[in-house]
């Protein structure tokens, strides 16, 4: 079945200055040469699914939302001075689509799902994504939606046992990076890499600190490429009080509050109190700054082993990102052992894993001493991505779930 499909993606924030800062005159450009170029930096899922379902004849779009210099570059070129919201509205009616994925379903949900298709009354099915930490409430805000998609097994489950239609996901690799950041041309001179994020909370990065602590006490050498979130006393008593005030507005049936207030809103995704991470000074000492983007895939190309480890919310699930970037790339992945990483790689010989910390240092020892054997992994891995979890592939079965669905209708 033919149809329009329409993606609006959210950006990381500081993804977006990361690139625009390193691309100063970058927002004096038309919108097309802005996106083309947004784009080519692959980072996230980039226009992946645009390209790939373009490439089965579906008339596929892609709207970054929270790109500024994007859509004011769109909103000029349109003859309008719509921003935000209204601007996104204004966008969906031009290109008129019939199915809608929102990558950020904890950004747009509930009552604007409802006043979207009001609207715009041709739009057939929209679905929302989340494979993030999420609260009761945006559980229920979801059934606005026609159907979730998730890259955990665990989170589809969940989805499903609240009475959520949800189908599993997962998430890919893009091989035409590999001609971007010439991989054939690159040495791989740094012996061990960890690229990603550190978050306080046991929905995040509690257990990734410890062990990449315990790493670095080991005296293996580690390159991290990080940010360290640490806030001020006085910041963090805001935060503090923020999720405070959210808790008892929701309490109070006050929600209207919470969504008049951009502020408040960011804090309804928390099931924890914000805090502090306690780094240790040889952890801060070590962290450079993040890389994202083709510059984030150059360096783990250039890497003889890179680290993955999932956040708390993962359960007992293997499903991120960095699973797929890494191999993808090229770099022999150490990753947290899960129940289901062998439905994705096969353990030992695509991937190493690991349950301890003790474990993960012996054998990231064992890997840097026997580099034929690591060589091997490596290219086993990037073989398993590029044979099975492409955005080609995952593209196909998007558009299955699109059709099943649509022919329900």
């Amino acid at each position: 079945m033919s149809y329009r499909f329409l993606k609006i993606t959210t950006f990381y924030r500081d993804y977006l200055n990361y690139y625009y800062g390193k691309n100063k005159y970058e927002d004096k450009k038309s919108y097309i040469e802005q996106y083309n170029n947004l784009m080519y930096d692959s980072f996230g899922w980039a226009n992946f699914f645009q390209k790939n379902l373009s490439k089965l004849g579906i008339d596929a779009y892609e709207i970054v939302y929270n790109a500024i210099p994007l859509q004011r570059a769109w909103a000029a070129e349109h003859g309008t001075n719509l921003e935000g919201k209204e601007l996104l509205l204004y966008q969906i009616k031009v290109i008129k689509p019939d199915v809608i994925l929102f990558q950020d379903s904890n950004l747009f949900n509930g009552d604007w799902i409802k006043f979207l298709r009001e609207q715009i009354p041709s739009v057939k099915l929209i679905s929302g994504w989340c494979c993030s930490p999420f609260t009761q409430k945006q559980l229920s805000l979801n059934k606005s939606y026609d159907f979730m998609l998730t890259c955990s097994p665990l989170f589809d489950k969940q989805f499903k046992e609240y009475g959520l239609k949800s189908f599993q996901l997962k998430h890919a690799f893009d091989p035409d990076i590999l001609k971007k950041i010439n991989f054939n041309e690159r040495k791989q001179t740094i012996d061990f890499l960890f690229t990603g994020s550190f978050v306080q909370s046991s929905d995040f990065h509690n257990e990734r600190t410890q062990i990449i602590e315990e790493l670095i006490n080991s005296g293996i050498n580690i390159k991290l490429f990080s940010k360290l979130n640490i806030d001020s006393p006085a910041i963090l008593f805001s935060k503090q009080v923020s999720y405070l005030l959210v808790k008892i507005f929701l309490a109070l049936g006050f929600e209207k509050i919470i969504d008049r207030s951009l502020t408040l809103k960011k804090f309804t995704t928390l099931n924890e109190m914000p805090g502090n991470p306690n780094f240790s000074n040889r952890l801060r000492n070590i962290v450079e700054k993040p890389l994202y983007g083709l510059d984030m895939f150059k360096i783990l190309a250039g890497s003889k082993i890179s680290l993955n480890i999932h956040g708390g919310v993962a359960g007992n699930y293997a499903a991120n990102m960095r699973l797929f970037e890494a191999t993808g790339a090229g770099s022999c992945l150490i990753t947290d052992w899960k129940k289901n990483l062998n439905e994705i790689f096969e353990i030992d010989k695509e991937v190493v894993a690991f349950k301890t910390a003790e474990e993960c240092v012996e054998k990231v020892r064992w890997l840097l001493n026997h580099s034929t054997e690591r060589e091997k992994i490596a290219r086993a891995g990037q073989n398993r991505v590029l044979k099975d979890h492409t955005f080609e592939i995952r593209a196909n079965q998007l558009n299955e779930i699109i059709n099943q669905e649509l022919n329900k209708n």
